[in-house]
């Protein structure tokens, strides 16, 4: 047994019970005495057939020469008909594995500041670390080096290193943990070389990454080194209390950590000459009862200037002062856009006294400031539960408002299309109110309704102006009458005539892809996002397609029902490239559901990233008329530019070169 258990690499410490030899084919299996009788038989044919009828004359003159021959031939028949068996060797061990310690170690960028000791520090901490001298200038990521390169833990560490199965792992970037390789030496535990340049803390998540890789494990516990300034992340305490196992952790630097931290949130869009407010949230530690200054910057982005970033900003209104008077404290910041066009805004504090670090004390996000409100068409047939709360939700909206919303309903009466503005009398428009749309939505309407006219122009308006549209299928009238029409070519799905409106009692499901689409996704978290969905209850129908359209990218299906193909579940949700445009497509009018429990919050989350997302694709204001771009986003020294700008008049007709005059800046 112990010579196998070496011939196999079973470890000294297992027990090795039995090892027992059995065939798998069809044929052999559980008859071993087939086997052993089929293996003498090709045996005795290869001996006789090559003793007696093979005959050679150099060969018979020497028998044994012969015998030997005939022996192997009828050996490797024997063992030809061994192998045809299918043999398997079963081995039955007891394994007594080492119980594996964890090291877990911080190479955060905060692992390189130089701590002020007093003397008495250094000299516990030169003591722990076996009189070595350079304690006082030395980093905290050198003083853990040293820590197991000599001192207290140095004999510790060698003691243990037979007993246990250590695995010594480093923070990584992205909250994941990467390996370090070590080896004993001359009794002492040699790690790799550490360099710290981390640009965050994230103990939580490298606790959640040990718990994937080594949970299943005998796992004896985890030794954790870190300044423990945790920055990113999910909470280290529900980490450490899943993996379930002691923690020993080894702090190095200070116990209270000065730090304050500030992050923006904004809007995506403002609106230029509209007062509104920006909220900064501050976190501090140790610095309870003093007082920060928050000061809001912008910087106009785009301009080609190749200056230092902090050159360009400039300083929104006059500091706003904060009491810290808790952990965590959010700040309004008054703002009021004076230019449109891309900005970056950028909240910051100064760096306080004994603050280790001012890496997070300022925070930046960029905005798109417009000069005028975005542009909303609906097309409706009769009021609808989604019209009305569309109509609602972007009426209130700050970036589009009552000036900004336009409708035509084919059941309102004529003289009242006229007199309300919020009405228009005809679904053809004029080609400078047409054009001058971002976004056009279509919602249960018969398909004969939608004249050849208005595709046209429509086709056009996404195709080549880059319009943003939106169809919504309805229970009435659904959308197979489009089968055939210029609408169809341009959506995300292919539907067909013979497909109607189809009751059922259903969730919908979102797909892998609806994870890097923002207007699905409504919430901060995935358990928040599913949360959203899941309140809109199960559905009462949906309209059912032939299948996808190739270029389409679903966000969200049906759960069970397919497509005619049987090879894709029915798309409830898609969207699809066209031309400079992009079309969405939703197979249901019940996204009105969302509001349930939560109001306006998922609802009006959906609604308006999905049209900022479609009408922001457009150039701002005016420029919607005259659009410039370059043949290359970046270039050298010297390469030649070639500067483009599609021009249109009034009514969104193309311009001819020799009635326009421009000049380069």
């Amino acid at each position: 047994m112990n010579t196998i258990a070496r011939f196999l690499g079973i470890q000294e410490g297992d027990t090795l019970h039995d090892v027992s030899l059995q065939f798998v084919s069809f044929w052999a299996e559980g008859r071993p005495v087939l086997v052993i009788l089929l293996c003498l038989i090709l045996a005795a044919i290869g001996c006789v057939f090559y003793g007696r009828f093979q005959q050679d004359r150099a060969i018979d003159k020497r028998p044994r020469r012969k015998l030997f021959l005939a022996c192997t031939r009828g050996f490797i028949l024997a063992l030809i008909g061994f192998i045809l068996a299918e043999p398997v060797i079963s081995v039955a061990l007891t394994e007594h594995p080492r119980p594996l310690l964890l090291f877990l170690l911080d190479t955060s960028d905060s692992m390189n500041l130089d701590d002020e000791h007093t003397s008495d520090e250094v000299d516990q901490i030169s003591q722990m670390l076996g009189g070595q001298p350079k304690v006082a200038e030395a980093t905290r990521l050198e003083l853990m080096q040293m820590a197991f390169a000599q001192g207290e833990l140095k004999g510790a560490l060698s003691e243990k290193y037979e007993q246990f199965d250590m695995r010594f792992y480093a923070t990584q970037q992205g909250h994941a943990i990467r390996e370090i390789s070590s080896e004993l030496e001359d009794g002492v535990v040699v790690l790799e070389p550490l360099t710290a340049d981390l640009q965050t803390t994230a103990i939580g998540s490298s606790l959640d990454e040990l718990h994937r890789r080594h949970g299943t494990r005998h796992l004896a516990g985890v030794v954790i080194a870190s300044d423990f300034s945790q920055n990113a992340g999910s909470p280290a305490v529900s980490a450490a209390e899943q993996l379930g196992v002691p923690l020993y952790t080894t702090g190095i630097g200070p116990r209270e950590v000065i730090d304050v931290a500030i992050q923006l949130q904004t809007p995506l869009v403002l609106k230029q000459d509209e007062r509104t407010s920006v909220t900064a949230i501050i976190r501090q530690q140790g610095v309870v009862g003093d007082t920060i200054d928050v000061q809001l910057y912008q910087r106009l982005l785009g301009t080609g200037v190749d200056q230092q970033e902090v050159s360009n900003e400039v300083a929104v209104g006059s500091p706003v002062s904060v009491v810290l008077t808790e952990s965590q404290i959010t700040v309004d910041l008054p703002y009021l856009p004076t230019e449109s066009g891309r900005f970056e805004l950028v909240a910051a504090v100064a760096m306080l006294p004994g603050e280790a670090s001012a890496r997070n004390n300022r925070s930046a996000r960029e905005v798109i400031i417009r000069d005028e409100s975005l542009n909303l068409y609906f097309v409706e047939y009769e009021p609808t539960w989604e019209w009305r709360f569309v109509k609602e939700v972007f009426q209130r909206d700050p970036l589009i408002g009552e000036e900004g919303f336009r409708t035509f309903l084919r059941s309102a009466d004529f003289k009242v299309r006229q007199s309300n503005d919020l009405f228009v009398d005809q679904l053809v428009r004029p080609r400078d109110e047409f054009f001058a749309n971002d976004v056009v939505l279509i919602s249960d309407v018969p398909g004969d309704m939608l004249t050849q006219a208005f595709q046209d122009q429509l086709a056009e308006y996404v195709e080549r102006f880059g319009g943003g549209l939106v169809i919504i299928a309805g229970p009435r009238f659904g959308i197979s009458s489009l089968q055939g029409t210029r609408l169809a070519d341009m959506l995300p799905v292919v539907v067909d005539r013979s497909l109607q409106p189809k009751p059922s009692q259903f969730q919908l499901v979102l797909t892998p892809e609806a994870a890097g689409n923002p207007f699905v996704n409504l919430g901060d978290t995935p358990e928040e996002n599913l949360l959203a969905w899941s309140n809109m209850g199960e559905l009462p129908w949906y309209q059912p397609v032939l299948r996808t359209h190739p270029l389409a990218t679903v966000l969200a299906t049906h759960p069970t029902d397919k497509t005619v193909d049987r090879q894709q579940l029915q798309p409830l949700i898609a969207t699809r490239r066209y031309g400079k445009g992009e079309v969405v497509y939703i197979g249901f009018n019940e996204t009105w559901r969302l509001r349930k429990k939560y109001g306006e919050r998922f609802y009006r989350q959906f609604w308006g990233q999905m049209i900022y997302r479609l009408g922001l694709g457009r150039a701002l204001g005016q420029q919607k008329r005259f659009s410039p771009s370059t043949d290359l986003t970046s270039y050298q020294t010297g390469e030649r530019v070639t500067v483009t700008v599609e021009a249109y008049s009034k009514d969104y007709k193309e311009l001819s070169v020799d009635t326009l005059k421009g000049r380069l800046l």
